[in-house]
């Protein structure tokens, strides 16, 4: 029930107050010890929330995806976004020229790639609670990699917003007018998201395994190069949409 043209205030205690307004959450979790603390914090609070858990069963399974036992123990608490989470890359915030927000499972893909083709000035974060959207921590990665070009205004610039599903579908439409109120309001910047994953459809899946593949490769590709390295997305233009205009 949040408005998206809502100013937030980015108070210190923000994330707090905004769930105690808000109707409901949206998770989408990619890290073991963020499925206890949101289950914790859920049944922890002195008051009551809807809880909507979108995380994939495959994760349960992923080699990739664990915490150690330090994130589940004292101190530790539920995370709303992780930042970059290469120490090399996150503690180097100048030399990120390209800044890619997603959430959940295609995470591990982009983590993947990314590794293979050795770059290191492309940063990934991920949203880990989707609503209410948490203004102030983007806010402040935004901040963080301040050499990113973020758009004209017009055009869109290397802030990606990447997800594998239609882009009618997922959280596109959700966080991509809640990114602008960010920018312009926190930092007084006019930002137009760059869009990468499949293009509208009726359909959540296309249904041939070999053309799933082709296009969750592409997505890949041009969320972390701005380009399709497999020569795919030429052949089939109309099935991904590497821009925002």
């Amino acid at each position: 029930d949040d408005d998206e043209d809502d100013i937030p205030t980015f108070a210190k205690d923000f994330g707090r107050s905004q769930i105690q307004k808000a109707n409901w959450q949206v998770v989408n979790l990619t890290t073991p010890a963020n499925v206890f603390h949101a289950f914790r914090r859920q049944q922890h609070r002195d008051f009551r929330k809807p809880l909507v858990v979108a995380s994939t069963k495959s994760l349960f399974r992923h080699k990739l995806c664990k915490s150690p036992l330090a994130d589940l123990g004292p101190g530790s608490r539920f995370q709303r976004v992780y930042d970059e989470r290469d120490p090399e890359i996150s503690s180097n915030p100048d030399k990120v020229e390209r800044l890619v927000f997603c959430t959940g499972k295609v995470y591990f893909e982009l983590l993947e790639k990314r590794d293979e083709l050795g770059l290191k000035n492309v940063a990934i974060v991920t949203l880990e609670q989707i609503a209410p959207f948490p203004y102030d921590r983007v806010r402040a990665l935004m901040e963080k990699y301040s050499n990113v070009d973020i758009g004209d205004g017009v055009h869109p610039g290397n802030v990606v917003w990447c997800q594998e599903e239609p882009k009618n579908m997922g959280a596109y439409s959700y966080v991509r007018p809640r990114f602008v109120t960010t920018a312009r309001e926190g930092l007084n910047n006019d930002m137009v998201m760059r869009y990468v994953g499949r293009r509208s459809a009726a359909s959540p899946a296309t249904g041939y395994a070999k053309v799933h593949v082709a296009e969750q490769t592409a997505l890949i590709s041009n969320a972390l190069l701005g380009y399709d390295e497999s020569g795919w997305e030429q052949q089939r233009p109309s099935a991904l949409l590497g821009y925002q205009t």
